[in-house]
């Protein structure tokens, strides 16, 4: 099955098994996406990303394609003055510095990541430094285009969440990730659905 036909597929079961996301599906425009094949590239994206607003990154995000081209050679090389410029914490540098190491010394090294289990990319990814558990499952949901991961630390799914079912405050963690096994085998798609009734400016890069 084409991935267009199983997006719509997923949306009318999700419409089946939550009513209330339902809804949200029924009033939005279907999803549409494409696979990403810069895997440095979208790392990246979802490195400059962590912990920062949606707009914030993005205006990051472009200064830092601007100044690099988002050519790993010349992210290795960052000067201070680039650093500075671009608007990374010097962490955060450090980070796509030794990301941009890892494909300076071997362009393939992730090539085959959408042969491996989900389980299997966050393993991989993860071992890499500043590279978490939200990284990996945004990599897996934005590039890889895997239909079935929760973030449920992502800000924008739990503002959505909150919203949809009209709680006070956001749920523990464990709580969410348990309401999310109903949206199962489809649980992205769910969360795709989530930001976009956030609005366009909520949804990660």
């Amino acid at each position: 099955m084409d991935l267009k036909k199983q997006l719509k597929r997923a949306e009318e079961e999700l419409q089946k098994l939550d009513p209330k996301l339902g809804k949200i599906i029924e009033i939005q425009k279907p999803i549409s996406h494409t696979p990403r094949d810069n895997y440095f590239s979208s790392l990246c994206r979802s490195m400059v990303s962590q912990q920062l607003s949606v707009p914030s990154a993005a205006a990051i995000f472009a200064r830092l394609e601007k100044s690099t081209k988002l050519k790993p050679n010349l992210i290795a090389n960052l000067s201070e003055a680039q650093i500075k410029q671009i608007g990374l914490s010097k962490q955060k540098a450090s980070y796509l510095i030794d990301l941009a190491n890892h494909f300076v010394d071997n362009p393939e090294i992730y090539d085959h990541l959408d042969l491996c289990s989900d389980q299997e990319v966050i393993n991989e990814l993860t071992a890499v430094k500043g590279i978490g558990l939200w990284t990996a499952q945004m990599f897996l949901m934005s590039t890889l285009l895997r239909l079935d991961i929760f973030a449920a630390d992502d800000i924008g799914i739990q503002r959505a969440m909150k919203q949809l079912y009209g709680w006070k405050n956001v749920l523990p963690k464990q709580e969410l990730e348990r309401i999310a096994n109903k949206w199962k085998p489809y649980r992205t798609v769910a969360c795709w659905h989530l930001w976009q009734s956030l609005g366009s400016s909520n949804k990660p890069l």
